[in-house]
């Protein structure tokens, strides 16, 4: 966790130094802002579904539901700093009483093509720390490295509302399983976006 710690810290310090000011300028006319305008920050919720697979390291996989904030800061028109919390929860896996929380807290570069549309697709790659809480006996609580690697695509509704429309990502964790201590999960994303 101290990795973590001083990799969020280092990530911070150096977007700190980084950000400045206003709004973008892109260069394209068709991203739906005046004068091509990409905006400061985006705040956006989603809902995601979660492929992933059981302990102790094999696929009995199964599939678990919830939700993520994303704060993204466009440093420059093509690339950004993205903070992204995500949790999601499955009961009764495996017809099992055990239910499993998955909370994936992550922070990285993004990088978007702005064109002459309003659809932006884009690339990531975040990193950072995930945990795990599980009801067996006893409540069990682990908290582990974590990164995700992926993308998807965003537009605008209006001058401040967009959307995600899709997003799709690798998310590889190391949280103790008794086995291999690696899980390999796939992450869907959809929802909005608040640009400022």
């Amino acid at each position: 966790m101290r990795l973590v710690r001083r990799v969020v810290l280092i990530i911070l310090a150096v977007m700190t130094v980084a950000l400045h000011g206003q709004a973008r300028s892109s260069g394209t006319a068709g991203y739906g802002l005046e004068a091509g305008d990409v905006p400061r920050m985006e705040a956006g919720l989603n809902y995601d579904y979660v492929h992933a697979n059981a302990p102790p390291g094999q696929c009995g996989c199964f599939s678990l539901n919830g939700g993520s904030a994303t704060f993204t800061y466009n440093i420059r028109p093509s690339w950004a700093g993205v903070a992204d919390v995500m949790v999601a929860h499955a009961s009764n896996v495996g017809a099992t009483q055990q239910n499993i929380t998955i909370v994936n807290y992550l922070f990285g570069p993004r990088y978007s093509y702005r064109n002459h549309t309003r659809f932006v697709p884009y690339g990531q790659f975040l990193f950072g720390g995930a945990k795990e809480d599980v009801n067996f006996q006893f409540t069990i609580n682990r908290n582990a490295f974590g990164f995700a690697t992926g993308g998807g695509v965003n537009t605008r509704l209006s001058r401040r509302w967009g959307m995600t429309i899709v997003q799709g990502d690798w998310v590889y964790t190391r949280i103790p399983n008794a086995k291999n201590d690696r899980q390999n999960d796939v992450r869907i994303s959809t929802g909005v976006l608040y640009r400022f």
